[in-house]
């Protein structure tokens, strides 16, 4: 689950022309890169986003770079009872997610929490650190979830309830008064520690000079 950390890297500045362009100026922005469904939680992540508007008012934003339709966005905003316009959604090459993750604030990881999930590590959490974004995850997701709560990177979802979320988020607050600066470099000192590819490097040198 290793990540390239030249690609992922905490940005210098934010890329002001795009967060214009997203209507993310001046907002606070939760983002999750992937799919909805499948090993994903879908309602969930749309109740989640509920409770965290509820919290921050218009002040918030959730940017999914993801390929879902958005018959299937404005349904599960429905069923949330999620104003549509908290939502913004992009499908972009990889390559040119770095850019986009670089507008937000913190990021999202909601992985199905079944037991095969304890024994799979998601990409995307290598990723987030690498760029110094704190996570939410359910817990038991591989190693990630002991990591972030280990390391208090994040917020670990303990029931996927709006209790939960609500707990979550006030961990998340306390995370982001932290200076920006410390926070990022801390984050990714976590990427740099478990995710960066000279752990495969080592292994396969490990492995071969045998």
């Amino acid at each position: 689950a290793c990540v390239d950390l030249d690609q992922f890297t905490i940005p210098v500045s934010k890329d002001e022309v795009l967060a214009n362009q997203l209507g993310l100026t001046g907002k606070r922005v939760a983002v999750y890169a992937g799919k909805l469904g499948g090993i994903y939680l879908d309602r969930e992540v749309f109740d989640f986003l509920q409770v965290a508007y509820n919290r921050w008012g218009d002040q918030f934003r959730a940017l999914l770079l993801t390929n879902q339709s958005d018959e299937e966005i404005n349904a599960f905003c429905l069923a949330s009872g999620l104003n549509r316009s908290v939502i913004v959604t992009r499908f972009v090459p990889h390559q040119e997610v770095p850019r986009y993750l670089g507008l937000a604030d913190f990021a999202l990881t909601p992985v199905k929490p079944v037991p095969t999930k304890r024994y799979c590590t998601p990409i995307k959490d290598g990723e987030y650190w690498a760029m110094g974004l704190p996570v939410v995850i359910p817990a038991n997701i591989s190693d990630d979830s002991d990591i972030i709560e280990r390391e208090g990177i994040g917020a670990v979802l303990k029931r996927l309830d709006a209790e939960s979320y609500r707990a979550a988020l006030d961990i998340m607050e306390s995370l982001l008064a932290m200076p920006k600066d410390q926070l990022r470099k801390k984050i990714r000192d976590v990427a740099i520690r478990y995710r960066s590819y000279a752990i495969a490097e080592e292994v396969y040198r490990l492995v071969y000079n045998r």
